[in-house]
């Protein structure tokens, strides 16, 4: 549980009202069922040594009661190159620590210190920090409210997304509802070059993207000139767009561009994003990237 600055109750109302400005439409997250949850089998994963591909199984908690609903569903890597399996364990531990409670500087991002090959053990871990840091908050909101106390959600999944012989990608989706009108949405993802593990990051991107980003919002807002993008932003100077905060995702189409809510635009616009073809991006790249790319 975070050390709170604000008093107790205080802290849960602001959630509530910053929580109350997101969109819930647009981030209800699948359930999976418990066929999907299959162990990988021994020869799977020779096989998989064999031609280089990942494999995993996936590891899951949940619960739910009076506070509200909890869940992680994580694809937790299981056998292939050692580095790799490394770098996406510590992506995952460093990703669940993740909240949209409490101060920066006390978040428990990679917090875990067990096993890393042990899943179960991970996502318990954190599955127990979200739950208790929730049902303490509902419950000084219960004490501090008259009428109906609304309920709160936390949900993250974590899944692989695609592969090649070349890299491996990840994909998070984090739901949180701590009682406002609605919930706040978190989608990003991680690519991991499969020889060392490394994390695939803007510095691969050396060329200008100005005319990209600009081409792929207009593609999202479905506008066609400069003024009427200007319009759908929230930016006060729209000559030199940003990059996303999270980083690219190297998807089977290209290349995944997406802000988050609140980064560029206002809520109503949900989480804008756009892929480059890989063509196209390839030429934005320096060698690293370019050696990367199918």
């Amino acid at each position: 549980m975070y050390k709170r600055v604000l008093q107790p109750i205080v802290f849960v109302l602001l959630m509530a009202v910053v929580y109350g400005c997101n969109q819930k439409t647009q981030t209800s997250l699948p359930s999976p069922s418990q066929n999907d949850s299959a162990s990988v089998t021994v020869k799977e994963q020779e096989d998989a040594q064999k031609d280089g591909k990942l494999t995993y199984k996936q590891v899951e908690q949940s619960k739910k009661d009076k506070s509200g609903e909890y869940k992680i569903i994580v694809d937790f890597p299981t056998s292939g190159n050692p580095i790799l399996m490394n770098a996406i364990r510590e992506y995952i531990s460093e990703s669940l620590g993740i909240s949209y409670a409490g101060e920066l500087e006390n978040n428990m991002q990679g917090s875990y210190d067990g096993d890393l090959s042990n899943g179960q053990k991970m996502i318990d871990y954190y599955f127990d920090l979200k739950y208790k840091e929730f049902k303490k908050a509902h419950d000084l909101m219960a004490e501090n409210m008259t009428g109906d106390v609304p309920t709160f959600a936390s949900e993250t999944e974590i899944h692989f997304l695609y592969e090649t012989d070349k890299f491996v990608t990840y994909e998070m989706k984090k739901y949180e509802d701590m009682g406002g009108a609605h919930g706040g949405t978190f989608i990003s993802g991680m690519t991991f070059r499969k020889s060392d593990g490394r994390r695939v990051e803007w510095d691969l991107f050396t060329k200008s993207k100005q005319d990209v980003i600009k081409k792929g919002l207009k593609k999202y807002f479905e506008v066609n000139t400069d003024e009427e993008l200007e319009n759908s932003l929230s930016l006060e100077n729209t000559y030199l767009l940003p990059l996303p905060a999270t980083p690219p995702v190297f998807t089977k189409e290209g290349v995944l561009f997406t802000y988050q809510q609140y980064e560029i635009a206002a809520y109503a616009a949900g989480l804008p994003s756009f892929i480059v073809p890989y063509d196209e991006a390839k030429s934005l790249m320096n060698t690293t990237g370019k050696n990367l790319l199918p």
